[in-house]
């Protein structure tokens, strides 16, 4: 008994689906690998980098927003600098110093980081490993046109579990970041300027006692 034509046809398109669906996947995932590859190159270049930027935290469990912070952000290979109004962040690349402005309180650590965390050392360059990405659309901002890369983490335990990156196509910087973390807080950073290459010595990453007052001080090292 020979099978209706029907069934050969319709396995025929089972199959063709299933190339098309995995060659488009493959495609979404080279155009974001070739984004992330310039972004990279554009970072890597710079013998450091200047930020002005803002945080938006909304919590999705009860829809509060907390009052957006501003800060402005320097970074040197595996050193930082971190401003905000109430606080500021030195880290050498080896200790941490978090000066709390208003109450005069500084608190020492050690500083452990890694690749794929997410922190102010490597806001820029995090991407590079530990991620799954695909081309996630553009659009246009200011006659500017803008890519957007969405992003699992391969570790599971990662407290976040999407985080889309905003690229400016014509200077392959990072323009905005969504990250969305299981506990249902979501936030939205917005890199308002960007500038590269300013003349930064080891001393602009480090904690200077002559030019803060300390009322109390935490030494967290080990």
């Amino acid at each position: 008994m020979t099978l209706p034509l029907r069934y050969p046809i319709a396995l025929f398109s089972i199959l063709l689906t299933f190339v098309l669906s995995s060659s488009t996947q493959l495609d979404i995932e080279k155009k974001a690998k070739d984004i992330l590859d310039k972004v990279s190159k554009t970072y890597k270049n710079q013998k450091s980098t200047y930020a002005e930027f803002s945080i938006t935290t909304e919590n999705k469990t009860d829809m509060t927003v907390q009052e957006t912070a501003k800060g402005k952000l320097w970074v040197k290979n595996d050193k930082f600098k971190i401003q905000f109004d109430d606080q500021i962040i030195w880290c050498n690349g080896k200790l941490s110093w978090t000066y709390y402005i208003a109450e005069k309180e500084l608190s020492i650590e050690n500083y452990t980081p890694s690749d794929n965390d997410l922190g102010p050392g490597n806001i820029f360059t995090f991407y590079k490993s530990g991620f799954l990405s695909k081309f996630d659309g553009s659009y246009k901002n200011n006659q500017t046109t803008v890519e957007k890369i969405a992003m699992t983490p391969t570790d599971k335990k990662k407290p976040y579990f999407l985080i889309t990156l905003h690229v400016q196509q014509d200077n392959n910087l990072i323009k905005k970041m969504l990250i969305s973390f299981k506990n249902g807080i979501k936030q939205e950073i917005i890199v308002s300027k960007q500038s590269a290459d300013q003349v930064l010595d080891a001393k602009f990453f480090e904690f200077d006692a002559t030019q803060y007052k300390v009322d109390h001080t935490d030494d967290l090292r080990d």
